[in-house]
């Protein structure tokens, strides 16, 4: 009965997640145009029981947001052969990116399906115990990968992700926990120490410095871990640090937008308007949607007495961002509409 009823819930499924399929025969434009696509397509015509050729054609379907065309092939692949867990991997994938009503929760029902048919493949629960992470279904998603650590008590994955899990419930103590024990078991995992990093920079910790330094170890060319380490120093007011930071990043990058704008934030904290400005305005030279930048660069012209540059500053993060409340509320103070 079991073996019956999970045939009968993949069939449902895929019923669903198809709905939108094109008819057997059209002609399917937009990523079918694609060379590669083209050849795909020309192999699985000479062999259409091929269900790794449709598999890989799905995959660049997805990758092209050809989502119909992806749930197409896929149907087809896995009826042909439902026992490879990477067509169910994919098939969740394409329902998550596609977001259709209802899409979510297909998706997850497509993994917990995968986990009951490959009940021992760690890496199935930890796909589903991501994608319950990402809908916000915490408690489903610590259940997971309290079945993944009791398969495999080492799995410095299972650890990495409770730790993402508890740390999105502001169990801030249990992520730290979970983060330093995958990083024991994995040292390689930039993500750890990024996410360790970060905990700590907001605890005004020193330990947030050490844990950047260990994902620079892993990748030098990190700059978000140097920004990082900038911003440790500008919250602490250590901003010959912070400045030293920012510029080393430019060095490397000249087109950081983040690193002007936060020499910018900390040059107006230092009433240093005209150097703020001008940090803004490399802010906004190297990304033209910076609506942040915008509205500090107008804070910056109001408090130097330049009304209607910071009006016309207001006006551009307002319109870029209507749910930024702060350019709105300062247009209403200065009676600027």
């Amino acid at each position: 009965m079991i073996r019956i009823f999970s045939f009968l819930l993949f069939l449902s499924i895929l019923s669903s997640a198809c709905t939108n399929d094109p008819e057997p025969g059209k002609q399917v434009t937009g990523p079918q145009v694609d060379p590669g696509l083209a050849a795909l397509s020309q192999q699985i015509e000479a062999s259409p029981e091929n269900d790794s050729l449709l598999f890989e054609r799905a995959s660049l379907y997805y990758m092209m947001e050809g989502y119909d065309e992806a749930l197409r092939d896929l149907n087809r692949a896995m009826q042909i052969d439902s026992m490879q867990p990477a067509y169910y991997h994919l098939l969740a994938d394409v329902l998550l990116d596609y977001a259709r009503p209802n899409d979510s929760r297909r998706a997850i029902d497509v993994l917990k399906l995968a986990t009951e048919r490959f009940p021992d493949r760690v890496m199935t629960m930890l796909k589903l115990s991501e994608f319950q992470l990402i809908v916000r279904q915490h408690n489903e998603a610590l259940a997971t990968l309290n079945k993944v650590l009791e398969r495999d008590p080492q799995s410095s994955e299972g650890f990495f992700m409770t730790g993402r899990v508890a740390l999105d419930m502001g169990d801030t103590s249990r992520a730290i926990s979970a983060f330093q024990r995958s990083g024991q078991l994995d040292s390689d995992n930039i993500d750890v120490w990024m996410f360790l990093g970060r905990i700590f920079s907001n605890k005004n910790s020193p330990l947030a410095i050490q844990y950047f330094d260990n994902a620079l170890r892993l990748d030098s060319t990190l700059l978000e871990a140097r920004e990082f380490k900038g911003v440790y120093y500008k919250r602490r007011g250590e901003f010959d640090e912070a400045f030293e930071i920012y510029k080393d990043i430019i060095v490397r990058n000249p087109d950081y937008s983040n690193a002007y704008f936060d020499m910018g934030m900390i040059y107006l904290e230092l009433d240093s308007l005209r150097d703020a400005q001008k940090n803004f305005d490399l802010a906004i030279k190297t990304d033209p949607l910076f609506v942040r930048a915008y509205y500090y660069r107008g804070v910056s012209y109001e408090t130097e007495g330049k009304v209607e540059d910071a009006i016309n500053d207001y006006k551009q993060a307002a319109k870029m961002a209507p749910s930024f409340e702060e350019p709105k509320a300062a247009l209403e103070r200065l009676k600027a509409q």
